[in-house]
């Protein structure tokens, strides 16, 4: 799962403009940047009537840059948008800017400094995964593929319009190989177009040849002529959705816990007809109801596709968080070992390359540290569970204490929930999300019930303060509502009454320098919470169609479940390629991930 990104270094002068000092060659036009992205990839494109008449537009790019096509697609987008349109916006960077060289760039440009700062705030110099970005505000994923342009081959996405901005042929030939042609052709909708800045005959015999209808048009400035390309013919048939909201809605959600409010959430912003169906009187009455969770990835040293994942849904997850304000300042975590063996993991994690602003040693921050590759995790941190997931599920009805006992299918498989008491609901679409619990209807289902107990500890005015979590095994978070969260047991039952045994354990796990330092020796011990979690043999969730279990048995039923402790990690990424991939919109995982989706892997 290696990638080959390269260091970024950018020269900005008077004299050059923006300049790539890897591809000596600039990143745009130095008297007028704007003007020139906008003839060469806006106007070009005629992207403003199509974004007037779109309800879900992909744009593809070899070559994000310095973002700025990005950026001024935003605006343009902002402008002309139809209420309850989408942009899916995917793009390709082997040599990425950092932060802080994008900040640079931006102070000559502060016309756009509404949208780079925003943009600029939500990045990260981690480039070992994938970076999904949603503005909820514009209805908007990015999705920023750090690799070589070859990675084009394990995605399958369709693009409306393509930027193809990736320096001059002569400066960077690689984006130029002919193979990319085809599959920027087989990848291109019918009647989409693309442009791109140079008008080079070798680009242009290459593009004609992989089928575009291929002219040279105006360029900008100085440069003569440019090219532009339109696909018109197809030459495959996918099978896909067009009228979804006809055929899949309503969408019936059993469980108000993180994966069916992520579900619901999913739809809606879709504008898509769906409800919540929940057993109890109220939300995150399971596993997903404690006072917060710990939003970290589970990394690896290796970049093993476990790794890549957790850390793809920990990014999407931590981000839709803070853009629904639910996600309380945090210092970040301290990553811990739990065992002898983990010092030594830890230690390749700390020379993996991984960057400041998503792991780096702590050693040097508090003294009490005696070993030299404790993990400071910056970026990660907690989240409020129920002021998350009712921001989720805002607008989406609810039916409470409606414990369903059975569904049936009508002659044109739409669905009748029913309940003990007789009362019965209407769908197109069932989606079980509610954890364990989805094996008294499936019993087929290869997910086993963790029950785990936390603790929790009332703050004194000395931890009051801190800001810091602590992973070790279990975790010890920050002061939250007046309380330190503690825990969590494991134990594979259904047990949810107290265990006195597992407070003990919660308590007697806690390094001892958080014991001498933060706790003091008075501390009252108030509360705890049991519940249960659904885990699978790999501790990754998945989701499928339940005629993947028994067929025939159950039409347009889906689960989404195995979240185990993980759900505000996992459930809002999962959810999200769970609803595109019912919609059949573009995918936004790496296809060498797909697997870890799957319930297969587990039967």
């Amino acid at each position: 799962m290696k990638n080959s990104i390269q260091k970024s270094s950018i020269l900005i002068s008077s004299k050059k403009g923006v300049y790539s000092r890897w591809y000596d060659d600039i990143y745009f036009d130095k008297t007028d940047g704007v003007k020139e992205k906008e003839h060469v990839y806006l106007n070009a494109n005629d992207l403003a009537n199509r974004i007037k008449l779109s309800d879900k537009l992909c744009i593809a790019e070899l070559g994000f840059g310095t973002g700025l096509n990005f950026i001024l697609t935003w605006r343009l987008w902002k402008k002309n948008r139809k209420p309850n349109s989408s942009l899916t916006y995917i793009s390709f960077e082997k040599a990425p800017l950092s932060k802080k060289e994008m900040t640079r760039v931006y102070k000559k440009f502060k016309e756009l400094n509404d949208f780079s700062d925003q943009l600029i705030q939500k990045l990260t110099d981690n480039y070992k995964t994938n970076r999904t970005i949603y503005f909820k505000s514009e209805n908007i994923n990015l999705i920023l593929i750090y690799d070589d342009f070859s990675l084009l081959t394990n995605f399958d996405f369709k693009a409306d319009i393509w930027f193809l901005d990736g320096f001059a042929p002569s400066k960077n030939p690689e984006v130029w190989d002919n193979s990319y042609y085809k599959n920027i052709y087989n990848r291109t909708n019918l009647k989409g177009s693309l442009s791109t800045f140079t008008s080079s005959g070798l680009v242009r015999r290459g593009l004609a040849q992989a089928g575009f209808n291929v002219t040279k048009v105006s360029g900008f400035g100085q440069k003569r002529e440019m090219l532009k390309a339109v696909k018109i013919e197809s030459d495959i048939k996918l099978k896909v959705n067009l009228n979804y909201e006809n055929t899949i809605g309503p969408v019936a959600i059993i469980g108000a816990g993180i994966s069916g409010a992520s579900l619901a959430y999913a739809f809606r912003k879709r504008n898509i007809e769906c409800y919540i169906v929940e057993k109890s009187s109220n939300v995150a009455s399971g596993a997903s109801g404690n006072k917060l969770a710990l939003q970290m990835p589970k990394m690896t040293a290796d970049n093993s596709p476990y790794g890549l994942m957790s850390l793809e849904a920990f990014t999407f997850s931590r981000n839709l968080a803070k853009e629904l304000k639910a996600a309380p300042r945090s210092d970040g975590l301290i990553l811990l070992p739990s065992r002898d063996r983990e010092i030594i993991k830890f230690k390749k994690l700390l020379e993996s390359g991984w960057p400041n602003d998503l792991i780096q040693s702590y050693t040097d921050k508090i003294n009490c540290f005696n070993i030299d590759n404790y993990i400071y995790m910056r970026s990660s941190g907690i989240v409020d569970n129920i002021k998350f997931i009712k921001r989720l599920i805002d607008g989406v009805k609810i039916f409470f204490n409606f414990n369903v006992t059975k569904i049936k299918s009508t002659k044109n498989n739409s669905k009748i929930i029913h309940n003990e008491q007789g009362n019965v609901l209407n769908a197109q679409t069932v989606i079980w999300a509610n954890g364990y619990n989805i094996s008294d209807i499936c019993d087929k289902i290869p997910i086993e019930p963790v029950s785990g107990q936390v603790t929790f500890l009332k703050s004194n005015p000395q931890t009051s303060k801190l800001k810091l979590n602590f992973s070790y095994g279990q975790f010890f978070s920050q002061s939250f509502k007046g309380y330190h969260q503690i825990g969590s047991s494991f134990n594979r039952n259904t047990n949810v009454n107290f265990n006195q045994i597992d407070q003990n354990k919660n308590l007697s796990f806690i390094p001892e320098f958080l014991k001498q330092r933060i706790i003091n020796s008075n501390v009252d011990l108030n509360e705890y919470r049991v519940s249960v979690r659904s885990s699978t043999k790999d501790r990754m969730p998945f989701f499928c169609n339940l005629n993947e279990i028994k067929q025939n048995k159950y039409e347009n039923e889906y689960v989404l479940g195995g979240m185990g402790a993980w759900g505000f990690v996992y459930a809002p990424y999962y959810a999200e390629l769970m609803v595109r991939e019912l919609l059949n919109e573009n995918p936004i995982i790496n296809s060498k991930l797909d697997k870890l989706l799957r319930i297969n892997r587990l039967l």
